[in-house]
């Protein structure tokens, strides 16, 4: 728990380990060269001049130019103050998150965990059989939709012959709840989860996570049309005041409108929702596996400047990328 003087401090924290849409799409080659030399464009003798001259330069550059916001499928992790481990989804990112909860109770079998699923598409399950800790003996592994026979279907993907090792071949206690709409969820007393129907092929679910006073919401696989205003309603009222609101931004403006019932949404539909809901923070998400890091970067430049003409210049906006970490 953090201390802001003698102060005890209540925080959600929420770490991004899978960003991408549809399926993984790291950076290639060809787009490494190209932001080198677009850095090497922008460089001056100043900028190298010592260390932290170079460190301030790459400060200054955008993530997508000095990193990148291609990589992994959908898995945003959220730590609660309590110490709660709540994710949702389980991509390809969520293998990079089994290594740094390796170091927790859950590397020694002594851990639990609580994974949500939005819905049961390949790119939002896919990294499961290669979670570690799912096979460590002990550990306590709860596993959450609003899926009918969500354990029967879940456990296909580890069928022969599309894994080596079969699902009862776990270690772990993995335990399944088959969430009615809108139930929610209570984890300890203090940890609240709850869930909310979006528009998408086979249907997709937003959640919102709460504990003493913060709240996160994950929003993704999701299409809004204003022939159906009650579910962007629905929408702001599970993001109400939420501190970051994560929303699928696969989509350009062009792409919404030329691709209807393909199940995904652009920045201005996020930006229009977090300003109704008065979320304090969007983190852009579910990028498109096809646009490399400058077209991204484009569409995160141009959702900046559409908050500010719609009405809400104090909304934070950040593009999420693999191993980006918020307290909130």
């Amino acid at each position: 728990m953090a201390r802001l003087g003698d102060e005890k401090v209540k925080l959600l924290r929420v770490k991004f380990w899978g960003c991408n849409g549809s399926i993984a799409s790291p950076c290639d080659s060809e787009q490494i060269e190209a932001k080198i030399k677009r850095v090497l464009q922008l460089i001056k003798p100043d900028n190298i001049a010592d260390e932290k001259a170079i460190d301030n330069f790459l400060g200054s550059l955008p993530h997508g130019l000095k990193g990148t916001y291609k990589g992994n499928t959908s898995c945003v992790q959220v730590t609660t103050d309590s110490g709660v481990n709540v994710v949702f989804d389980s991509g390809t990112g969520i293998r990079k998150m089994a290594a740094e909860l390796m170091a927790s109770p859950l590397g020694k079998g002594q851990g639990e965990l609580h994974i949500f699923y939005s819905h049961l598409h390949w790119d939002h399950i896919q990294g499961f059989p290669f979670f570690v800790p799912a096979y460590i003996p002990g550990n306590k592994i709860h596993i959450y939709g609003v899926i009918e026979d969500l354990k029967e279907k879940f456990r296909r993907q580890m069928m022969h012959p599309y894994f080596p090792v079969p699902f009862d071949g776990l270690g772990a206690d993995i335990e399944f709840h088959e969430l009615s709409e809108g139930q929610e969820v209570t984890i300890n007393k203090t940890v609240k989860v709850n869930s909310e129907k979006l528009y998408h092929p086979q249907v997709s679910h937003a959640y919102s996570v709460e504990e003493f006073g913060k709240k996160a919401v994950y929003m993704t696989d999701s299409e809004f049309h204003m022939t159906n205003m009650q579910l962007i309603q629905n929408a702001v009222n599970l993001c109400k005041n939420a501190d970051l609101f994560v929303f699928d931004c696969q989509f350009t403006f062009q792409d919404a409108i030329s691709k209807i019932d393909w199940g995904h949404s652009s920045v201005f539909t996020g930006i229009d929702i977090a300003t109704s809901a008065n979320a304090k923070s969007l983190y852009l998400f579910h990028h498109e596996p096809a646009y490399d890091d400058f077209k991204i970067e484009k569409i995160i430049d141009e959702a900046i400047k559409y908050q500010t003409a719609a009405g809400n210049p104090d909304l934070v906006v950040k593009g999420a990328y693999d191993g980006l970490s918020v307290n909130l």
